[in-house]
């Protein structure tokens, strides 16, 4: 009882001096001692309680003990014998009510317990109002409370009497199951996370992981969680891969909680081993800024891919792309897009486990940068420049430079001699057609490749194109227009002519000047020009791709032929632009146009042709064309050099009735008949007269021989014999002659004839 009231009035006197040194009344626990008291030390089941003054100090964050658990608290002060130790447990609201801590020790103390060292304090429900010979219970529900502890003592080797003070905040929390999910990760790893819920408000966990069979079962805590989400990894605690059945409880800081168990349920344990990747090529694409990088796969394992520029260092802040390795081929190729494509960057690739991101990582050994090109069309050549290799890569070393030409489809079309020098950033590719779009790519090869972006440019050219070899100036079938066509070398036809872009000029006369008349395809029909009238002049050139027009051509002109009686006279102007060789006088359908006969050929210097020298066989009208042959047509091969042909005339050849103006009806073989002979007769009438206009002879026939069939016994003539069977005297006598062509003409004859015997 004395040592009840000690306490009690120790009690007063520290009151008094809180009152005298506080300036306002405490709204939390302050472990500061007043004055002529030291600072006091607790255990909390045997947990040492951190006492340093600050409002803000450890004791002030409250420990949470869960609701039904028995603690043992503990001055751990180091006094002599003769310890006297006073403890309130107030309600943290209460208390911040207080201008003094507790002064009623009645009403919720406990006081020193020499047999135990400290006292028990039931944190239950139940029996709050009964005798507590093993503690005092003060509980009045979960929340936030003070435990204020007071000691006077004597110090250690003698002295006076010293008071201590001592407090911590407590969290009294009702006890749920906690809420976790489990992630199986490689390697034998398993990964715990709690995540924000209120039943997750422990200060520790306690995990079990039980082994469907065997003996090893480890329990691993996690410690007080500093926010949640809260991750916990196993590590190594499970060193086989065997199934195992994971618990979870909840733990207060003191060491014991009568919280209930989770059984997270059976899971099995992923003993796979994941692989340091490797990386193989990263190649450009059309697109700005885009590159597949290739690297080695993995099954159920996915990749970190870390981007730094290459001027920088080798700190990779952050992951630039994470994807899940498909593992179908040796290398996956992942699609990646720079910030900027002219600039250079560099990669790293690392092994992630995608189940358990965090859970371990695995960098690849080498690293990988992206080549920058550029790509300019000059005149007759394409420069390719590109940005020098990057230096002290993490295993790469340079070994060269190579530029390569790709084709339409994406195959190689050219690939340039290797660059061992790192400084040489440069080609030019010569062997470039104006017009043509080329492709490109540069290599940078560091055991790894680096290709650059796919790069196209159109070659580009200052030049004049050469101009059209070979020009022809033709007629139609019809001879009616005139037809211009261009052809080139077979060896040697441009591959950069731009479509529909030849040019035709002519000139209306042979000396005439020229000008601009049809832009189009290689062959013109000029609808404009009357061939049959007079000879037209042309020349062509063509457009390259880069809008260059050619060279004129050789001028060529339309062979014009006109008739000039039985006889043809053509234009000597050739009509071919490689020269004229030989000419051709060919009988035509006029109606197609087609070759009938060949009636004379290989004239050379020869511009005329007499339709008299025809045996009458031939006709009496007819149609003829010239064809013009060019110089080579016997001797170029690869390909058929076309003749060309001139307008179609009709000649018309008159019939001949010659007869000689005295005959000799003698009977001596001689010009003892006088008659008529020529060509083309049809129908012939024959009438002699005497002298004074009495018709003494008439004959007829519409069946007249041909020319060379005409002989006295076969034509129409008079012999002497009157009609009346007498001879005629010698003398003078009149004729008239009526003949009928072969194409309908009639034409009359009369004169004087001379019979003589």
């Amino acid at each position: 009882m004395n040592k009840i009231i000690k306490n009690i009035a120790t009690m007063m006197i520290g009151i008094v001096v809180w009152s005298l040194v506080s300036t306002k009344s405490s709204a939390q626990c302050k472990p500061r001692a007043a004055a002529g008291e030291v600072a006091g030390q607790l255990s909390i089941n045997g947990t040492k309680v951190i006492v340093d003054g600050d409002a803000n100090a450890s004791n002030n964050i409250p420990i949470k003990i869960c609701e039904g658990e028995l603690i043992t608290l503990k001055s751990t002060l180091a006094v002599s014998s003769g310890t006297d130790v006073n403890y309130w447990i107030t309600s943290l609201n209460s208390y911040n009510t207080l201008s003094a801590p507790p002064i009623n020790p009645g009403s919720a103390s406990a006081s020193y317990n020499p047999a135990t060292g400290g006292v028990n304090v039931d944190i239950r429900m139940t029996d709050k109002t009964a005798s507590t010979p093993d503690g005092i219970r003060f509980y009045g529900g979960p929340g936030k409370y003070v435990i204020t502890q007071y000691q006077t003592a004597t110090a250690i080797g003698g002295g006076s009497t010293i008071t201590t003070h001592t407090c911590q905040v407590i969290d009294i929390i009702t006890p749920q199951q906690p809420v976790a999910t489990v992630t199986t990760c490689s390697g034998q790893e398993v990964q715990i996370t709690l995540p924000a819920n209120a039943a997750n408000n422990f200060d520790d966990y306690e995990i079990q992981f039980n082994a469907t069979s065997g003996p090893f079962n480890p329990i691993l805590k996690t410690g007080k969680p500093t926010s949640y989400p809260f991750t916990i990894k196993s590590g190594t605690t499970l060193p086989d891969a065997q199934d195992r059945i994971i618990t979870i409880k909840g733990l207060s800081a003191t060491g014991g909680c009568p919280a209930p168990l989770n059984n997270l349920g059976q899971f099995a344990i992923n003993g796979a081993t994941m692989f340091r990747p490797a990386i193989s090529t990263i190649v450009g694409t059309v697109n700005k800024g885009e590159f597949k990088l290739a690297v080695s796969g993995q099954s159920s394992f996915g990749r970190n891919i870390y981007m730094r520029e290459s001027s920088a260092t080798y700190n990779y802040s952050s992951t630039f792309k994470t994807y899940g390795s498909l593992a179908v081929t040796p290398f996956d190729t992942t699609t990646l897009q720079v910030p900027n494509g002219d600039k250079q960057y560099c990669f790293q690739a690392e092994s992630v486990d995608l189940a358990c991101a965090a859970s371990g990582s695995l960098l690849s050994a080498e690293e990988i940068c992206t080549t920058p090109a550029q790509l300019t069309a000059e005149s007759n050549k394409n420069v390719i420049e590109w940005s020098p290799a990057a230096t002290g890569l993490i295993g790469g070393i340079f070994n060269f430079y190579q530029v390569e030409r790709l084709n339409p489809d994406g195959t190689i079309d050219k690939v340039f001699p290797p660059i061992t020098n790192p400084s040489e950033l440069k080609v030019e590719d010569t062997g470039v057609t104006c017009g043509q779009e080329y492709t490109y790519r540069v290599e940078t090869n560091y055991n790894q490749k680096s290709l650059s972006q796919i790069m196209k440019v159109r070659a580009v050219s200052n030049d004049v194109p050469s101009k059209i070899p070979r020009v022809f100036a033709t007629m139609t079938n019809d001879a009616k227009n005139a037809n211009i066509q261009g052809q080139f070398d077979p060896a040697n036809t441009p591959v950069n002519i731009k479509a529909n872009s030849y040019k035709f000029y002519r000139a209306n006369s042979i000396n005439g000047a020229y000008s601009l008349l049809y832009t189009g395809n290689t062959v013109f029909r000029d609808l404009t020009a009357n061939v049959e009238d007079k000879s037209y002049c042309y020349y062509m050139t063509w457009t390259n791709l880069c809008d260059k027009e050619s060279t004129p051509s050789e001028k060529v002109c339309t062979v014009n032929l006109k008739a000039s009686g039985a006889s043809v006279n053509w234009t000597k102007e050739s009509s071919i632009s490689l020269g004229t060789d030989s000419y051709i006088v060919q009988r035509v359908n006029p109606t197609d146009g087609t070759n009938i006969k060949e009636l004379a050929s290989n004239l050379i210097g020869v511009y005329s042709y007499n339709t008299q020298i025809l045996p009458e066989t031939e006709g009496q009208e007819i149609y003829i064309q010239i064809e013009s042959r060019p110089v080579g047509w016997n001797i170029i091969s690869g390909s058929t050099l076309p003749s060309t042909l001139s307008n179609i005339v009709k000649i018309f050849r008159p019939s001949l009735a010659i007869s000689p103006q005295i005959f000799t009806p003698n009977g001596d073989g001689q010009n003892d008949k006088f008659m008529v002979r020529g060509k083309f007769i049809k129908e012939l009438k024959m009438t002699i007269y005497d002298r004074w206009g009495n018709a003494i002879f008439y004959d007829e026939t519409n069946s007249y021989p041909i020319e060379s069939n005409q002989n006295e016994s076969t034509v129409v003539g008079w012999d002497g014999t009157m009609n009346n069977g007498n001879k005629a005297l010698e003398g003078s006598y009149a004729y008239k002659i009526e003949i009928i062509d072969t194409i309908g003409q009639t034409t009359v004859r009369e004169g004087a004839l001379l019979l003589a015997y």
